[in-house]
């Protein structure tokens, strides 16, 4: 886990993509800190990195979870915002739901959503290869993946609706899945998930496809200090009392 210690009381966590490792935000989380003033915490999740696996039934609630209990045990601030690209976005959006009196705001950036997969049938499963039989750490992940994206995706749809908190979606302004009806579905749903509730914000990144971080680094960074700043005018308007 690295976290970039500031001085404001907010923290800013980031979740990767599916299979994805911390360095794939780039040099996103160090513009965050340097312009935000929040902590910032990025992390690699059960399984990538040098994070152990963990349980093979591990549920995508109590990986939140223990993200929580972790930090926890740095004393980080409590109110936070979390930015979550790809599948990172439906592990924040449960974060928000679990965790609706610290979480302050959220970032989605390219998210893979509930809407769409909805929408698209087996379409998402159909994406992701199958061990029956994984051989390696990295192939029992993405089973555990493919076996508790059910839960997730239910989980995530009941809450991103009624989610009242600030939502920026990011959505990649090339496309890059391979059919139309496909891109179609990716650019509704996030369109809807920004239309679900009053005071959501849409950002289009224009000539980036889904990996925003490497191509469009800026509008993350800037969609993060415009949360933040939200954020932080009502902390000091009415802190909490473990910040």
């Amino acid at each position: 886990m690295v976290c970039p210690v500031g001085d404001e009381p907010l923290t800013i966590v980031f979740e990767a993509g599916g299979g994805a490792t911390l360095e794939s935000w780039a040099a996103v989380p160090d513009s965050v800190a340097a312009r935000t003033g929040a902590t910032v915490v990025l992390y690699n999740r059960a399984g990538l990195g040098r994070s152990d696996l963990g349980a093979a039934d591990l549920a995508p609630a109590e990986e939140v979870r223990g993200l929580v209990r972790a930090l926890e045990s740095l004393g980080v601030p409590e109110r936070r915002i979390v930015v979550g690209h790809s599948f990172g976005g439906l592990l924040a959006v449960l974060h928000a739901a679990l965790y609706p009196a610290a979480v302050a705001g959220l970032v989605l950036v390219d998210p893979m959503n509930s809407r769409f997969i909805a929408a698209t049938g087996d379409f998402v499963r159909s994406t992701v290869p199958e061990y029956p039989n994984p051989a390696d750490d990295r192939e029992r992940l993405i089973a555990r993946m493919t076996r508790t994206l059910e839960d997730l995706t239910a989980r995530a749809a009941d809450a991103e609706p009624a989610l009242s908190i600030p939502i920026v979606v990011i959505t990649a302004g090339e496309p890059w899945w391979q059919r139309e009806d496909i891109v179609a579905a990716w650019r509704r749903s996030h369109q809807e998930i920004v239309g679900a509730y009053a005071g959501r914000e849409l950002v289009v990144a224009e000539g980036s496809n889904h990996d925003v971080p490497e191509a469009r680094p800026d509008l993350i960074v800037d969609a993060v200090v415009r949360l933040s700043q939200r954020v932080l005018a009502a902390v000091r308007a009415r802190p909490l009392a473990a910040d």
